[in-house]
Parts: C-alpha cells; sequence; structure tokens
C-alpha cells in the first residue's frame, strides 16, 4: 500500500515538474532527491492533523453552500462529527458539485473510521469537472487503500 502511494506521488510530482521545465536551464535533480521530496509529501499526507488542515482550506464556490460549511467545520473543530456530516450531507442535498463538501465528508468519514464511505465520497468528488489539482490530489488520498 505504501509503495502505490509513493508511485502515485512521484507521479505525481513528475507530472507537475515536466510542466514547468524552462528549456534554457537544466537543473541536476537525482531520483533520491525525488524520493526523499515525495517521501516527505506522504509523511504529511499521513498525517492526520494536516490532512485535516488543508481540507478545510478549500472552499465551496457557491456563498450558499460555503455558509453550510462555516457550519459543519463548526461542529467538526467541537468534535461533533455527526452534526458536521448532517451539515454536509445537507449541502450535497443542494448541490452535488462542490468538491469541498465531498472533501469534508471523506475526511470526516475516515476520522469515524469508515474507510469504505470516505473513499466513496472521494470518488464522488473526483467525478466533479473543473476541480483543482490540489483538491483532485487530496481526494485521491482517501480512494487508496489505507
Amino acid at each position: 500500500m505504501n509503495k502505490i502511494k509513493l508511485i502515485l506521488i512521484i507521479a505525481y510530482l513528475l507530472g507537475l515538474s515536466s510542466c514547468s521545465i524552462n528549456p534554457g536551464k537544466t537543473e541536476d535533480i537525482s531520483i533520491a532527491d525525488v524520493v526523499e521530496f515525495s517521501a516527505s509529501i506522504e509523511s504529511l499526507l499521513s498525517d492526520p492533523v494536516f490532512l485535516r488542515n488543508e481540507v478545510r482550506k478549500i472552499n465551496a464556490s457557491k456563498p450558499s453552500i460555503q455558509r453550510i460549511i462555516n457550519g459543519a467545520d463548526a461542529f467538526w473543530k467541537k468534535g461533533n462529527l455527526e452534526e458536521s456530516s448532517k451539515e454536509l450531507e445537507r449541502a450535497l442535498r443542494i448541490s452535488r458539485n462542490e468538491s469541498a463538501v465531498f472533501l469534508r465528508l471523506a475526511q470526516i468519514r475516515s476520522e469515524q473510521g469508515l474507510r469504505l464511505e470516505s473513499g466513496g465520497f472521494a470518488a464522488r468528488g473526483l467525478m466533479i469537472n473543473g476541480i483543482s489539482s490540489w483538491e483532485r490530489f487530496l481526494l485521491r488520498v482517501y480512494t487508496l487503500d489505507k
């Protein structure tokens, strides 16, 4: 499982680096540097506090959904995962195209130990068109077997 995560992270990083290569400038980047960097990202993403904080930074595009998310986040911060989930599920009934809602539900289900549900919400979030690379990357964290 960790090897799969490492391979996905390396592939993602290599994809990002290939987009930003400057043909007039060459740098010596070794495989060891890439492995070290990807290992640091893997350790950050396996840190539940870091991951939770990154998920909370993602905002909804619609103000009405963002207000619901703010309320859900307040319950979440108090440790009331059930009420937070109810609020987020209400947001889903209003709009099914908000990656911020799917990310939060994936994280909360993960914290509740419901890995299958967490992966399901993440997979549904990945089907949304136009989400950022970072949102897509965070959603993929929940789809990996843990």
